[in-house]
């Protein structure tokens, strides 16, 4: 059972977020302000389903203890109440105004193709009743939570690099602090994120039993990297200009 775990792990250490050219664009500090702006766009509406996802897992699990870290998880998620900060999705909202855009932009973007596909494939693994909820732990629980450190060739956090190189203001770069915020010496994205993933690693050890619920978490991971990349990268070939200028917070509200 511990390799299958393993197995899970070593499927989204292969194809980690740095691996995406997207992220090592925004990580280089060279991502433009419109690049920045869709990334918020078309990251949102993957974070808005997170905990309605998470809540049609933890409405199967019968074990107490595991059951009440999922609720957990959903109430920080969505009140900030446990790290005396406020709603996460609202400090992303947070991060997009300050790269200029605002919530009637978020909600009225239309949703690319590779979005939609993420999303359907979330609601399908972790909503679904006739999928067995293991499949949303690896495919999306694990898969988000247990999420290797985003760190910059120069050993940089994300946090590092919205607030020392793209300058964004404190309440820009907030949502940063609780996610994807470690260093490389760390083995999590944040301390929050590791607490989280632990949790995903014992369900998937609990109740994973039979070879075919474990072939069906490593099929549903891997289309879920698939996935996930493409929509990475449609963002970057749709978003992304070389020839326009780095964007800079103080330049930008000058």
């Amino acid at each position: 059972m511990s390799d299958f775990v393993q197995t899970l792990d070593a499927m989204i250490a292969e194809r980690k977020k740095m691996t995406s050219p997207l992220y090592q664009l925004i990580m280089s500090g060279n991502a433009t302000q419109r690049l920045l702006q869709n990334f918020v766009m078309h990251r949102w509406p993957i974070k808005n389903f997170w905990t309605r996802n998470i809540l049609g897992i933890a409405s199967r699990i019968d074990d107490y203890d595991l059951r009440i870290s999922l609720v957990e998880n959903i109430y920080e998620e969505e009140t900030g109440r446990l790290t005396d900060s406020r709603r996460h999705l609202l400090s992303f909202v947070d991060f997009g105004n300050a790269v200029g855009v605002t919530m009637d932009d978020i909600k009225s973007a239309p949703l690319l193709p590779e979005t939609q596909a993420v999303v359907d494939h979330n609601v399908g693994v972790c909503n679904n009743t006739s999928v067995h909820f293991t499949a949303g732990v690896a495919s999306v629980l694990l898969l988000m939570e247990g999420q290797p450190p985003i760190v910059s060739p120069n050993k940089r956090s994300m946090l590092d690099v919205m607030r020392d190189i793209y300058q964004l203001p404190p309440s820009g770069y907030d949502y940063f602090v609780h996610h994807a915020s470690s260093t490389e010496a760390d083995n999590h994205v944040s301390e929050l994120e590791d607490e989280h993933a632990s949790v995903a690693r014992e369900l998937l050890r609990r109740y994973a039993a039979t070879p075919e619920l474990q072939d069906q978490c490593i099929r549903m991971l891997a289309r879920a990297l698939d996935l996930r990349h493409a929509h990475f990268d449609a963002m970057l070939t749709r978003f992304y200009e070389p020839g326009e200028a780095p964007f800079r917070y103080q330049e930008a509200a000058a």
